[in-house]
């Protein structure tokens, strides 16, 4: 590993030779932030061009196994290509390709998190189960670093998404927490941040989630949308937003990433979540209640929220 302090680790889970448009934009931007960055990715073959583009840029590939997801390669990174765990560094970024950034703020980003008094910052923050920030842009100071090494490395890699949300993600702020390091997001939205993209668009945060690009959720995920009123959220035309927000010159809109499922998937979709908005989900809520007054039970969880 160079002898660096800065270190920015993104994590990209692809499939192919090629890097996707919008990973080389956010690495392209990422070097030029004066960190050493590193690609960490799924072992394959990669092209000569993804080959000749990360020698330019001055970015370290670590090829890995395909497993643990972004905790998982943050992990088996630092405990193989540091010695002494973080000791030799003072600032160390975590990114994911979870997120697809077509605006250049990422010289911003930093600008403001070393200007907040806060350990440890993210873009931003969730309060689901308990406050935590999201992890997929997460910068760290120096105090802030041993907490982080010590959870990563005593935490067992989880081959379950849920699993890690809550037992790295979430556990890790608690982490924080119990060390008394402060932590900060950087952008503030009335909504919580997985129905606030609109918001943040508007605000000009220049990043959005990659699944609500795709439309990439399943059954149950579009019902926890619909229960929590996002419908709009999980049905918004996010493409058009990004074009009237505009993006970076250097930024193609076909690097975003388009839906997976079909029209006709799509429409079919729309014929059952308004409707279970408005009628079906106060009606099945209000069930619950009744099922679990009857056998005197509390409610407690997110099976009735």
């Amino acid at each position: 590993m160079p002898n660096t302090s800065k270190l920015i680790l993104y994590a990209s889970y692809q499939v192919g030779e090629n890097l996707p448009g919008y990973v080389r934009f956010a690495l392209r931007h990422l070097a030029e932030t004066g960190f050493h960055v590193v690609l960490l990715t799924n072992k394959r073959k990669l092209s000569r061009e993804t080959l000749d583009f990360l020698k330019k840029q001055e970015i370290e590939l670590f090829l890995t196994e395909n497993h643990g997801f972004d905790f998982g390669m943050w992990r088996r990174y630092l405990k193989t290509c540091t010695e002494g765990g973080l000791q030799s560094l003072d600032r160390l970024l975590l990114v994911n390709d979870s997120i697809v950034y077509y605006k250049n703020c990422f010289r911003e980003f930093i600008r403001r998190a070393e200007t907040s008094s806060a350990d440890v910052i993210s873009l931003t923050e969730n309060n689901e189960v308990r406050r935590h920030l999201q992890s997929f842009f997460l910068y760290l100071k120096q105090p802030a670093l041993g907490a982080f090494y010590l959870h990563l490395m005593e935490t067992p890699e989880q081959t379950n998404f849920y699993d890690v949300v809550h037992k790295l993600e979430i556990g890790l702020s608690a982490t924080f927490q119990e060390a008394d390091l402060q932590m900060e997001a950087l952008f503030h939205t009335r909504r919580a941040a997985l129905f606030a993209y609109p918001e943040l668009i508007e605000q000009g945060a220049g990043f959005i989630k990659r699944k609500l690009l795709q439309r990439r959720f399943n059954f149950r995920e579009k019902v926890f949308f619909i229960r929590h009123k996002g419908y709009n959220a999980l049905n918004a035309n996010y493409i058009r937003m990004i074009r009237n927000a505009g993006i970076a010159e250097d930024f193609k809109e076909e690097w975003l990433p388009r839906p997976a499922e079909g029209a006709l998937r799509h429409m079919a979709d729309i014929l059952w979540e308004r409707p279970f908005q408005i009628v079906g989900w106060p009606i099945l809520r209000t069930a619950i209640k009744a099922k679990y007054k009857i056998l005197g039970r509390k409610l407690e969880g997110e099976e009735f929220k």
